[in-house]
């Protein structure tokens, strides 16, 4: 028998047995369907379920593929916020290990482990960036010199100015000597009648840079020719004097107003009341004079604060986190219930009294109660107290029985502390470990 014979054969001999099974599963389903089932049929629903198993199969492959990206992406994210970190650190440390003299080293960073590569490119780096900073510095110095230099002159400059001279002469103003500091150069322009500064010219050192201040801010005033530095100052003055001499009358009289105020007898028998005092030179910050209102240990606990700009007086708690400026334009009308609200307790006390409640809460504690109940111990929920401390006695037994130690509250910073039944042998509450405390 030759080999296409035999081939021939078996295709036959498969092709019965797919009959047969086609026959078979006929005979089994119900009548109705028999017109249904043929062989055309069967072999395209085997080719669409074959289709359909396949799709299957890809989609789950993309779906994982996916799931696998989205995790790599996030493993990315969280090796660079480790990386970040770890750089920090060694940033850290490398500082202390300079603070203290010790030799500092380059650690390398996750994802950077080349070695001797990547600290050749790291010298290298690092020696571009300090040639840098030498030109930069040598470049910045040469322009602070010149701008010193300029600024310098023109302030000079404005004494050898004629018309300068005679325009503030005619408007009643007096020019001062150019004065010198360590920090700056400074000229002052005052009005003769009232002697207050109409106009305050300095020049820092550090920067170079020549200010003009009046009653209405700062602002940058820099000149590069003298003629033209004392020209801009008589149109200055020319255009803004009379607004200047009003304002600056009317912040005295603000000033004066505040003063006056603290001074009446209701609000200064409040002040002696609360033990506060009212501290009569401000301060000044950005055009906003400050007046302190400071409590029994000169800590202060409320300010009232001026803005020359805008004539506007504020109420300032210096205690309140949320800031809040209470605008007020009556001020005998607004202390008094203001007064009344603040916290004017000292730090210490405040400190004293939050350590009281906590070994109040303590006590109160029903583990607590447990824990001294088992070992027969009795604690003093009342205190007795010296001229430094607050003290808790722990007994053994009860209240008349022998004293083991004391939990005690330093009047002075407000600090829980344990003592032995001495009083000595002080160790901080939060950092006592048995072995420190084996006499107790």
């Amino acid at each position: 028998m030759t080999k296409d014979t035999e081939k021939t054969e078996g295709n036959r001999s498969v092709k019965d047995k797919f009959v047969g099974v086609l026959g078979v599963i006929k005979s089994k389903i119900p009548s109705k369907w028999e017109p249904y089932f043929t062989r055309k049929n069967v072999i395209i629903a085997v080719v669409v379920l074959f289709f359909l198993i396949q799709y299957a199969q890809v989609s789950s492959v993309t779906g994982g593929i996916s799931s696998l990206s989205s995790r790599g992406s996030s493993l990315v994210d969280e090796v660079g916020k480790l990386n970040e970190m770890t750089n920090l650190l060694a940033q850290d440390l490398t500082e202390v290990r300079g603070f203290l003299l010790m030799p500092t080293h380059q650690y390398a960073s996750i994802g950077n482990e080349n070695g001797a590569g990547d600290s050749a490119d790291s010298n290298s780096d690092e020696l571009q960036v300090a040639l840098f900073r030498y030109v930069n510095f040598l470049g910045e110095q040469e322009g602070l010199k010149q701008r010193l230099s300029s600024n310098l002159n023109s302030l000079k400059g404005v004494w050898a100015d004629s018309e300068l001279i005679v325009f503030l002469n005619e408007k009643g103003l007096s020019l001062s000597k150019l004065g010198e500091s360590n920090a700056k150069y400074d000229l002052y322009v005052n009005d003769i009648a009232s002697g207050s500064t109409v106009a305050y010219f300095y020049l820092e050192k550090e920067t170079g840079i020549l200010y003009r201040k009046t009653v209405d801010g700062l602002v940058a005033s820099n000149s590069n020719d003298p003629a033209i530095f004392a020209s801009d100052i008589r149109q200055f003055l020319t255009s803004n004097l009379s607004s200047i001499l009003s304002k600056i009358k009317k912040v005295a009289d603000t000033k004066s107003y505040i003063v006056n105020s603290f001074a009446t007898g209701a609000i200064m028998t409040l002040l002696a009341t609360e033990k506060l005092s009212f501290v009569a030179e401000p301060q000044e910050k950005e055009n906003v004079l400050y007046y302190d209102i400071k409590n029994s240990s000169r800590e202060v606990v409320a300010q009232i604060a001026f803005n020359k700009k805008d004539l506007s007086i504020g109420l300032i708690d210096s205690r309140d986190d949320n800031n809040v400026v209470l605008q007020v334009t009556d001020l005998a009308t607004a202390l008094p219930p203001f007064i009344n609200k603040l916290d004017v307790l000292p730090a210490v006390q405040k400190n004293i009294i939050e350590s009281q409640l906590k070994l109040k809460d303590t006590f109160e504690d029903n583990g607590f109660k447990l824990l001294l109940e088992q070992r027969e111990l009795y604690v003093e929920t009342l205190p007795r107290e010296d001229d430094y401390r607050y003290f808790y006695d722990v007994r053994l037994g009860g209240s008349t029985g022998t004293l083991l130690g004391s939990i005690v509250i330093e009047k002075s910073s407000g600090m829980i502390e344990v003592v032995d039944p001495s009083g000595a042998g002080t160790t901080n509450l939060l950092f006592f470990e048995e072995g420190l405390k084996k006499k107790i």
